[in-house]
This record gives C-alpha cells, structure tokens and sequence, in this order.
C-alpha cells in the first residue's frame, strides 16, 4: 500500500454522503464486550492501544472516509434509550459470543425504525459457531461438523455433551468468542478429557465441535478463506500446513508459487464460487469471511464463517509475490466499498 497515497472516499459514497448530510449522518455503531474484557497493546515508540475483539475489520483509510460521514455510538447498556434518528448504520461489532447484548438491542432498533444497516444484527448474531452450523447444514459439497454451546459447571458436564450429542473422538473445545486457534483444545479420546484444565472455562460457554480429517488425497493438509460480500467471492488466501491446526504463518517460495497459481484464477473456480454463493445465501451479512479445509473439489470442510475476520489486514503478507497479494486485496476492498454504497442506496429507496 502507497503511504504516500491520499485517503479519499470512493465518488459514489462521496455524493451519498453529502445528501445523507442534508438530512442526518450515519451511525457506527460500537459497544464494550458483555463481560468488558478488551486488550493493550503496547508498540515501540507508541501509547499503548486498545485493542478490541470481535470487531470488523476495516482498514484504516477506510475508517477515516467512514468518519466523515457517520457518528460513533455506543451502546448504552440499556434498552431504555432509542437508537438515535439517522439514516443509515454501520454495524461494527461482529462477534456473537463477545457483544450479545448490544446486538440484541441493535436489532431490535433495527427491526422498530426500519433504518439500513450494514453488517446486519441479527445475522452477526446466526453466525454463532452452534447457529451458524445449523443454517449452513445442507450446502452440496460442504461439510458441516456438529457443534454445540455450553455452559459448563463441573468437568463431568464436558463428558456428558459430548454423550448426549452423539460425538466421536476426537472432537475440539474452545471458549466462546475465541479465534485463531486460541485456547483450543483437541480431546483425542477417553484418557485427554484433563485437557480441558489447560484452558479457560470456568463461567463461561464453551463450545464442542466434531473434529473433521480434511487431508486431501494426497495427504495435505490446506485451509481456504474466502472473502464474501453482495458484489463478489473472493479467494483471500490458502494456507498449507503440516497438521490440522494451520496457522497464517511464513510461507515457503513453493507454497506461496502454489497458492498464487490458485488465487489468481479463483473467478473461474467453478466449485469454490457456487459454495460461496450458497454460504452467502444463508448467512446475510454484507461483508463477512469463510474458513474452509480443502479436502477436494466436491467436499470442503467448514470451520467458521462470520464477519470478525482480519481479511482486510497486510499482516503476514508474504514478501514474495507482494504485488499480486495486494493487488487481490485492493480488489476485495472496492467490494466492501461497493456493500457500504449498496447500504446508503437503500436509504434513498
């Protein structure tokens, strides 16, 4: 990305923009995690940042042209006070287990004023890892692993879901809110349930997902994130790995040769943009993220899909073959670009 290049907002938002002005701005709307819990981030030479979870992901130029025309508003932890009037809503919380409460409130304001929203409430809310299972059951070609959510109490309740809900070893448990593999655990069989101590869920809902093999013929192990709005399906990235928990670790030259001869050629991925669209279908947000195993053509395995992914994010962008990874995140930015426009053009509807 050019530092030096001015940060402008897209034309067509710029002229929707000033005549939502004539009216009233936009919202963005934010909130605190339900149980309050944020992080610091300390970097050299700078103040420390907070960092908050479960958020979506703009990038920066895109949060200061969105400045422009919208208002931040925080959840007030009541129910009591109206989301104030406006004519649009740009919804950034996108993790169900971390703001329940104020994604309950926002649509319910939602639903009352009829106001459009981007990134809607009530969708951010379906794509719960339990819900999310349950709604993308069905697509062809994709595998979804059974997943419940749980509030356990006593070590012996881990036991008895994974009874009652008729799992097999190995199956995997994280807490609620959690990515990236953190605090994830695999229970590999009988004797592995201790494992469960190593993480963190005392008072809080954890959840027990089927652990899928998603080698492909040959024995690899690959991960797929697609990109998915209205306007587009887009490959973001593909990881290899050499076991099933694949991390956006350093490539090796080979690896980033083979993901890129897939990547720029993802429009004519045939399977791959059918299940997009199919997962699009049933989700309904305007900007969300895909993770898939790629076992093969005609069977991919889901392992999440919501809208709090880093898919506009240049962190561990391998150096090699810089130029096209960016160019294919500029391509996914105008789409998120043409999904805010698509929110403000049902405003004048």
């Amino acid at each position: 990305m050019n530092n030096n290049e001015r940060t402008k907002l897209p034309k067509s938002l710029r002229v929707k923009s000033s005549r939502l002005r004539a009216k009233q701005d936009g919202l963005f709307f934010q909130a605190v995690p339900s149980n309050s819990v944020v992080s610091l981030a300390l970097q050299s030479s700078a103040n420390p940042q907070i960092v908050w979870p479960g958020r979506t992901v703009f990038t920066d130029k895109m949060k200061t042209s969105l400045s422009r025309c919208t208002k931040n508003f925080w959840y007030p932890n009541t129910d009591d006070i109206s989301l104030p009037r406006s004519h649009w809503v740009v919804n950034g919380l996108a993790e169900a287990d971390r703001y329940p409460h104020a994604l309950k409130y926002l649509a319910g304001q939602v639903e009352e004023t009829g106001v459009a929203v981007f990134n809607s409430p009530q969708a951010v809310l379906d794509s719960r890892r339990d819900r999310s299972a349950q709604r993308l059951n069905g697509i062809v070609n994709l595998i979804v692993p059974q997943t419940r959510r749980f509030r356990p109490t006593h070590t012996d309740q881990f036991k008895q879901v994974f009874a009652s809900g008729g799992f097999e070893f190995p199956v995997l448990i994280r807490p609620a809110g959690t990515h990236t593999g953190k605090s994830l655990i695999k229970i590999d069989g009988p004797g592995d349930w201790d494992k469960i101590h190593v993480i963190p869920w005392g008072g809080t809902r954890v959840y027990m997902t089927q652990w899928m093999d998603f080698r492909s013929s040959a024995g690899e192990w690959r991960k797929l994130r697609l990109s998915i709005t209205p306007q587009a399906i887009r490959l973001r990235h593909i990881l290899y790995g050499t076991d099933w928990l694949i991390h956006s670790v350093q490539r090796s030259l080979d690896e980033v040769e083979r993901e890129m001869e897939v990547l720029l050629n993802a429009d004519d991925w045939e399977a791959m943009q059918q299940l997009g669209a199919d997962i699009r279908d049933r989700v309904g947000l305007d900007f969300f993220g895909v993770d898939l195993g790629w076992k093969s053509d005609s069977e991919f395995v889901l392992f999440e899909a919501n809208a709090s992914m880093s898919i506009l994010s240049y962190h561990n962008m391998p150096e090699s073959r810089r130029a096209d990874y960016v160019g294919n995140l500029k391509k996914i930015e105008k789409d998120v670009w043409r999904s805010l426009e698509g929110v403000c053009k049902r405003t004048l509807v």
